[in-house]
């Protein structure tokens, strides 16, 4: 039996970062992206799925997707390294 859950708003605020999903945080770092916080999060959903969309302040919706290498984030046909660390 599957138990229904509360609506929640889509967009949160969190430290000035207006995210959909608050348990993925994503910022920019220069010539890469940083991931701040979700980590077992965004390794759960990269499990089932090829890619997750993450809302990132100043940038818009990104594609987060997992590779050979590690996180890439794909916007605008150009891929960026996200870094986990």
């Amino acid at each position: 039996m599957r138990r229904s859950m509360p609506p929640v708003d889509k967009f949160l605020h969190f430290s000035g970062i207006d995210i959909v999903s608050p348990d993925i945080v994503i910022v920019r770092d220069g010539d890469a992206y940083r991931l701040l916080h979700g980590h077992l999060r965004l390794a759960n959903v990269l499990r089932a799925a090829d890619e997750i969309e993450v809302e990132v302040r100043g940038e818009g919706m990104v594609k987060v997707r997992k590779t050979g290498n590690g996180y890439v984030v794909a916007r605008d046909a150009r891929k960026l390294p996200l870094y986990r660390d």
